[in-house]
């Protein structure tokens, strides 16, 4: 079984496992979440993950809110373990995947897959028009 965090600046990672908890139901339960609030410093729990992760078999999968940001830079450095991958631009779509898909863990030939799943639920609307009623 894959260990799955959602990592984010403020209560983003929080708000996101709640939100899969809806949908996903207690598949979620076991999903970690790291905030970073103001005065806090993302290394300290860099130093407390990297231990863990040392220890650890399974593959751990990170999800972080937003790419070049202080948590995901803070984690980059656990990608030299073999069983850790960071994936930026955390959404909605891409952490259910992950709780609903790969909590088993994921493979390298899923990651594009994965990537795209959640890219492909992002769309734009605009200018449309009301649609008047039609009579029956």
């Amino acid at each position: 079984m894959a260990k799955i965090i959602f990592a984010s600046h403020g209560d983003l990672a929080k708000g996101m496992k709640n939100s899969v908890s809806m949908i996903a139901g207690s598949l979620a339960d076991d999903v970690e979440t790291y905030c970073l609030y103001p005065g806090e410093n993302p290394t300290d729990y860099y130093q407390e993950l990297r231990e863990r992760v040392q220890e650890c078999q399974d593959q751990v999968i990170i999800l972080a809110d937003i790419k070049g940001g202080s948590v995901h830079t803070a984690l980059m450095p656990l990608t030299v373990f073999e069983n850790v991958v960071l994936i930026s631009g955390m959404n909605m779509a891409m952490a259910l995947d992950v709780v609903l898909q790969y909590r088993e863990g994921i493979q390298e030939s899923e990651f594009d897959a994965l990537i795209t799943g959640s890219q492909s639920g992002i769309t734009l609307m605009h200018g449309i028009k009301e649609q008047e009623d039609e009579e029956f």
